[in-house]
């Protein structure tokens, strides 16, 4: 990712989503995630940004991550994030909503998984690793 910024790496992220077949409605979706406080968490000497949001404009759980080429300042923690998770959940999800979330939370706070997702070589690779860490 080249975004240097919040916004911008939130915007990055969640434009790999457009077209997606799941996404019934592109502005409700970007909205819904844009409109919230995207939390930052430290983990591991590093920062994760874990944007989420449940809605109608998805009709299935729909998720994007990027690896910003430098960290990104968020105020709330003191480190850089080096990774950003856009994760968009329908409303009637509502069970699933916390589990992907916590899970995104505990695979980037287990030191080995998350130093793991920082030197993936692709984005193969990058999904694999969240799915063995699931």
């Amino acid at each position: 990712m080249a975004a240097k910024d919040r916004l911008t790496a939130l915007e990055e992220v969640i434009a790999t989503l457009r077209g997606d077949d799941r996404v019934a409605n592109w502005e409700v979706f970007r909205t819904s995630i844009m409109d919230r406080n995207a939390p930052a968490i430290s983990s591991n000497g590093c920062g994760v940004c874990l944007a989420h949001g449940r809605t109608s404009a998805v009709t299935d759980l729909v998720m994007a991550a990027g690896r910003p080429e430098v960290g990104i300042v968020f105020p709330e923690i003191k480190e850089k994030v080096a990774l950003v998770f856009v994760v968009g959940i329908p409303i009637a999800m509502d069970s699933e909503y916390l589990r992907i979330v916590g899970a995104l939370a505990r695979i980037c706070r287990d030191p080995v998984q998350s130093s793991k997702l920082l030197a993936a070589d692709s984005a193969e690779q990058f999904v694999d690793l969240l799915a063995a860490g699931e």
